[in-house]
């Protein structure tokens, strides 16, 4: 008889993976890693390996990026630096003192530096490689030593201008580069990115980091390196893009033009080195925001300070950009300011981030009336009339929207009616701040039932899976609005509306969300069956575009007036009459009702 596999469970997969267990169970949700066994879920261990490996290889790489990974203090063990990082973790060698012997090995395999064991140092071949050198040393709290030099006989060959960079990634905490928002940017959406300044003669990348961008520059745009400029507020990324730039010009002597700072406050290069005529880079995603927008935004206001008339500038920012209703102040200042010559959408590109990426590609100056934004997909290519776009209140670029699905999304809007927009209660689900610690797939005594978004399914609730231990937990609403009854709650991340009433007051995890709506004449069991309609998915898939449910888009969409009579009658009615009477509702036609009911799957 052949003997039968033994499944292991989500705790042993979240170890095996180095995660915690509720990203093994996103993943689960997501699709991304399929469970043998459900309810609860097991795991079969060739599965769980394969998945190890993809990510590893960089194929399959989507984690969400949530508050719980600021407390993370796993470290990534990539691939060839599997040794070195145990190694730094035995030695408990600082972090900066790593990288400074990391630096040392790649000098020795360039030829840039020699190892002179009667002395016990190192000796720079060049000028301007051996000032760097003594300045970065000088601020190391304790000189070449020992352990520095068995972290560095435990390194791998350092054969390439992105080694250090991936390195630097490896010994820092996810928790430290999730709070930054910073992630390793491939070469190719580099090169890309970059392709746009072709012709350009001074280029500045504000946020450079290890200098994946400057390196690139010197070769995607044949710049000298007195043409290259960067800044970054992390000194280790400042030392490592100075040695970068230095590498990629062998020969020379040189100050390679990388500053210490924060590019935002605008006064290191603007006071000193005047405009650029290209700025290009990938800023930090969800780090440190200030008045309400978040820190990409905020460099891209001052890349426009730091362009001359004319210049070009090339991003790479998040694909919610395009549409959130939080970023309409940055669409607008684009587009008024800007010719916006490429938006394209690349998909999930970045290793450990579910968000979709867009690289933006905009010239300073002002677009003419006839010009028109090339929106670029897998799927081919769109035109979008800028000045229609800049006409928009809240400036959004729609994308894989048709002409004739735009019109019954503005023909649907016309029709007006009422909103949740001051007729409902809302509550965001409680974020643990530890999933670990308070979290658990087993009842325990004290431990409450807690619904997350994958227990909320069009019209019903699962029996919840998971327990919420006592404790302090990162944010909550007020309990009374978890215990209410009945309630609606909804689906956080999710294309379209999902949602469900709950009549037993449970609490909510950060994934479902909950909605108290006061709509007059409408019972919530009807405002679950409208927000769950084909028709409100089309709205919300063409209209905001996004992985999240947001309340402020939930508050825009229109609600039929009802009498009380009808919305007993819609309550009785079936599928087919329920959306039909919809479509009668908002005035559309056959064709236009079957437009909806073929755009979503």
């Amino acid at each position: 008889m052949e003997k039968k596999t033994e499944l292991i469970s989500l705790r042993d997969a979240a170890a095996r993976l180095g995660v915690c267990r509720a990203t093994v169970h996103n993943w689960t949700r997501l699709g991304l890693l399929v469970p043998a066994e459900a309810a609860p879920f097991r795991f079969a261990p060739e599965t769980v390996a394969a998945f190890l490996r993809s990510r590893r290889d960089g194929e399959g790489a989507k984690l969400t990026r949530r508050a719980n990974k600021s407390r993370s203090v796993a470290r990534l063990n990539r691939g060839r630096f599997r040794k070195a990082v145990g190694c730094f973790r035995s030695l408990h060698l600082a972090l900066e003192s790593a990288m400074y012997a990391a630096v040392l090995k790649r000098l020795c395999r360039e030829g840039e530096a020699e190892f002179r064991e009667e002395k016990g140092e190192f000796v720079f071949l060049r000028k301007s490689v051996a000032a760097v050198m003594a300045g970065w040393c000088s601020r190391l709290k304790c000189p070449l030593d020992e352990r520095m030099l068995r972290f560095l006989r435990t390194l791998p060959e350092m054969e390439d201008g992105e080694s250090l960079g991936e390195l630097y990634q490896a010994l820092s905490s996810i928790g430290r580069r999730a709070v930054g928002g910073t992630y390793y940017t491939p070469t190719a959406l580099v090169d890309e990115s970059l392709s746009f300044g072709c012709g350009a003669t001074r280029y500045l990348d504000p946020c450079c980091g290890s200098g994946h961008y400057l390196v690139r520059a010197s070769a995607v745009l044949g710049l000298g390196a007195e043409q290259i400029y960067g800044i970054d507020c992390d000194p280790i990324a400042v030392e490592l893009a100075r040695i970068n730039v230095l590498l990629a010009f062998p020969g020379e002597e040189f100050t390679p033009r990388i500053f210490r700072g924060n590019a935002l406050t605008g006064r290191i290069l603007r006071a000193e080195y005047g405009t650029f005529d290209f700025v290009a880079t990938n800023p930090p995603w969800g780090g440190a925001a200030s008045e309400g927008e978040e820190s990409f935004s905020l460099f891209i206001h001052q890349a426009l300070r730091f362009l001359k008339a004319g210049g070009r500038m090339s991003f790479l920012l998040p694909e919610a950009v395009l549409n959130i209703a939080a970023h309409a102040p940055l669409r607008r200042k684009l587009l008024e300011s800007c010719r916006i010559d490429v938006i394209e959408l690349l998909g999930r590109r970045f290793s450990g981030v579910f968000t979709p990426v867009v690289r933006i590609d905009a010239v300073r100056t002002p677009a003419p009336a006839e010009h028109h934004i090339t929106i670029r997909h897998d799927s081919g290519r769109e035109e979008r009339a800028q000045h229609l776009v800049t006409e928009r209140a809240d400036c959004a670029i729609e994308t894989g929207v048709t002409a004739q699905e735009r019109a019954v999304v503005e023909k649907i809007f016309r029709c007006g009616g009422i909103t949740l927009s001051g007729n409902a209660d809302w509550a965001l689900g409680i974020v643990t701040g530890d999933n670990a610690r308070l979290l658990t797939f087993v009842p325990e005594p004290g431990a409450e039932p807690i619904l997350r978004g994958g227990d909320v399914l069009p019209g019903c609730l699962r029996e919840p899976r998971c327990f919420l231990r006592p404790g302090r937990l990162q944010q909550s609403a007020p309990l009374r609005f978890y215990h209410m009854v009945p309630k609606l709650v909804y689906r956080f991340i999710a294309r379209r509306p999902v949602c469900a009433v709950d009549r037993g007051g449970r609490l909510t995890l950060n994934s479902a969300n909950v909605l108290i709506p006061r709509l007059p004449s409408w019972p919530i069991e009807l405002v679950a069956r409208y927000l769950n309609s084909r028709l409100i998915g089309f709205l919300y898939v063409k209209r905001f575009g996004t992985c999240k449910i947001l309340r402020r888009d939930l508050e825009t969409l229109p609600f039929p007036s009802l009498s009380e009579a009808e919305a007993e009658e819609l309550l009785r009615a079936d599928d087919a009459a329920w959306e039909a009477e919809l479509s009668r509702r908002f005035g559309l036609t056959e064709a236009e009702a079957q437009l909806i009911a073929h755009s979503l799957p």
